[in-house]
């Protein structure tokens, strides 16, 4: 494969340092090689967005391009879209190219690493293998798998607890659905405080909390002291939260991927690609995922 160098008459800067005598003699020499690409009239000038008519599921452990199949909007003819969501340039220029994906929430699906990404096919390589194809925008992020909260408040007016002792209640936490038997619940009495009771008995006393049934927790205080102790009613706080790992709830995910003004050729060709880990994962269609290309020079 022929590496291709980039054109040297592009880098704006390195021209603009050129002494006068030294840009005398790169004038001369540039005065004989093809014309540049116009630099736009405004900074884009030549710009395009490429969209999904429908929403696009792929399987999971895999490099997948994106099947852009409606144009939003293309002002120039310096690249056009072509069948399977490759997008083909005519002209020869600087681009910036963002690629965003708008991922579906469903709860037990939104976990693991989610990856999108911008690659740059050489007119002079074949279309498989992806890998050797340059990767000039790619953007990794974890899937969230946050634990689901539920909770209580509510007053709660203990017994008296022997030595030795032990005094419970059950309560239902909210919203109903959150959690089930084996996650996990903390819980706190207000009174269980030193400003309420002797320093050594708050200290002494042990608040727990367990998940007992769907949405259920008892909530009970531990009396390790040799004296019966009171605890004036007061406000009960409980936190219960799932502890499974396919809860994953992260609201609709949405991904950004932007490169670097990169040089592109005629014949060369950009898309966009996707990967994920979980079955049934959807990139959807909304104003939210697309690939734009704005040419800058």
């Amino acid at each position: 494969m022929t590496q291709r160098r980039p054109d040297p008459r592009i880098d704006i800067h390195r021209r603009r340092l050129l002494g006068s005598g030294a840009a005398s003699c790169a004038l001369g020499a540039l005065a004989s090689l093809a014309p540049l690409p116009a630099f736009a009239q405004t900074r884009f000038d030549s710009r395009g967005r490429y969209k999904l008519k429908a929403d696009f599921m792929c399987p999971p452990e895999g490099d997948y391009l994106v099947p852009w199949d409606d144009v939003q909007f293309q002002t120039g003819n310096d690249f056009s879209l072509q069948p399977g969501g490759k997008v083909l340039f005519h002209t020869h220029g600087l681009y910036e190219l963002v690629a965003s994906a708008d991922w579906q929430m469903k709860t037990g699906l939104d976990i693991d690493m989610r990856q999108i990404g911008l690659r740059l096919q050489r007119a002079d390589q074949p279309d498989e293998p992806l890998p050797p194809h340059e990767r000039i925008g790619f953007f990794n992020t974890p899937g969230s798998d946050p634990p689901r909260m539920a909770r209580y408040q509510g007053q709660w007016a203990p017994p008296a607890i022997a030595p030795g002792g032990t005094v419970s209640t059950e309560i239902r936490v909210e919203p109903a659905g959150t959690v089930r038997l084996g996650d996990m619940a903390m819980a706190s009495h207000i009174k269980v405080a030193p400003d309420s009771l002797p320093a050594e008995v708050a200290k002494s006393l042990v608040v727990h909390a367990k998940v007992i049934a769907d949405d259920t927790v008892s909530v009970s205080i531990l009396n390790p002291l040799t004296t019966v102790v009171q605890v004036n009613p007061g406000l009960l706080k409980v936190v219960a939260m799932s502890a499974t790992a396919v809860r994953g709830n992260s609201g609709d995910a949405w991904q950004i991927s932007h490169s670097a003004s990169t040089e592109i050729f005629p014949g060369d060709r950009v898309y966009t690609m996707i990967r994920h880990k979980v079955p049934g994962t959807v990139l959807q269609t909304t104003r939210s995922t697309f690939m734009q290309i704005d040419r800058v020079a």
